[in-house]
Formats: C-alpha cells, structure tokens, sequence
C-alpha cells in the first residue's frame, strides 16, 4: 500500500474502559498476525487477555468485528505516526512517493507485528472480510491522491495530462508491484511471515513512470 493517509471505516462496538479494550485488541492483533482471521481463535484471545468470552463478545459482537476493528486501530497507529512530525515533501512526485514509503518503512520496522498482521491482511484478504477491506483500500488511495496533488509541482506533468489521473496510475502501478513481489516472498516463506525488510524498491519503476508522464525537462 503507498497510502499516506486513510479514512477509518466505521466498525460499531460498545464503549468500553479504554485499559481493557486495549488489552483485547493486543491479545487480537498477536493471534490474528500468527493465525490469520480463519485459523484465529476466541478462547486464545480470551485467554490472553483475561477477560471471558461472554466480555468480549459484549464488546465485539463477533469475531469479524473484532478483526475489522484490529484493522482500524492498526491504521489509526500509522497514521499518528506518520503524521505526529512534519512532512516536509518535496515538490517532485516521485520524490513524494520515495520520502513517504521511507517514512513508512520506519514506521513498519519499528512494529514488525502490525506490519506482519496489515501486509497479510491486504495482500490475502479473508474472503468474508473482502468486501469491507477493499472499501478501505480504495478510501486509502483516495486520500493519497488528494494529499499528492496538494502537495507537488503539477507544472512537471506532460501537457493533456491530468495530474490526478496521473498520480493515481503510479500509486496503482506500484501497489500492484509490490502486492506481487511481498505475495510471492509470502509464499517462499515456509513460516508465512513477512518483514518489513521484505519491501520491494520501488525506485527502478518511479523512474520508468517518471519518463512516461513529466515533461522532457523535467527528468533528472
């Protein structure tokens, strides 16, 4: 994902104490990262987070709620912290896109579990839970978009190229890119983990795309 900033969807459950509702989403997060949404289990996050069942599902009204709130609340973590000090983004796209994939890539490194649990989330979605994660992933697009266009020298562009248009081919272009490279890593992974290390380097393909849509001049 080259998200930069997201929408959170909106997941209904019950206000709870803030301590507690932590402690669950933790014991979830760990069980959904090692076991994923289907091989997951209640009792073991229970367990984790001493609480009982009848608790839990007070709080979440099923396990599909409780995943789609791990979700969220992973997005709510990387937002804050891409956004908790000034992006100070060059004007040059691509460039944008470098500083914010490394910024992001910090952010990962520094939670291997989040990231583990948000890269198989995207990259093998649960069927049950496609629907809703798409919409999130087409939201987290949206917003990366905006937030490039307001940010860049739209001047660079090719003339008849429209420049939202334009960013959203490379976003996609490299989504796909990276989604192929970290799925087939998954798969060569006997132990079905990803590392942030895993990250495919996105700088060879910027510079085809930038060859394709900025003017002569423009290029470095």
């Amino acid at each position: 994902m080259i998200l930069t900033r997201w929408s959170i969807g909106e997941v209904a459950y019950k206000p709870m104490e803030p301590d507690k509702k932590q402690t669950i989403l933790q014991a979830a997060l760990v069980e959904f990262y090692h076991k994923g949404y289907e091989g997951a289990s209640t009792n073991q996050i229970t367990k984790a987070a001493g609480v009982s069942k009848g608790i839990l599902f007070h709080y979440f009204s099923d396990k599909r709620t409780l995943y789609l709130t791990v979700v969220d609340e992973c997005l709510k973590h990387y937002y804050h912290s891409l956004t908790s000090s000034p992006m100070d983004l060059s004007e040059d796209l691509f460039q944008a896109i470098e500083q914010l994939s490394q910024k992001k890539m910090n952010v990962f490194k520094s939670d291997p579990i989040r990231f583990g649990f948000m890269a198989k989330t995207f990259l093998i979605m649960p069927e049950e839970l496609k629907a809703d994660l798409l919409l999130k992933q087409q939201q987290m697009n949206k917003d990366s978009i905006h937030l490039l266009a307001s940010r860049i020298d739209q001047s660079r562009f090719r003339e008849g190229i429209d420049p939202k248009k334009a960013i959203e081919f490379v976003l996609l272009s490299l989504e796909s890119l990276i989604t192929k490279q970290m799925t087939k890593r998954y798969d060569e992974k006997s132990t079905g983990e990803l590392e942030a290390s895993a990250a495919l380097d996105t700088k060879p393909y910027l510079d085809i795309l930038r060859y394709g849509i900025y003017r002569k001049e423009g290029k470095e």
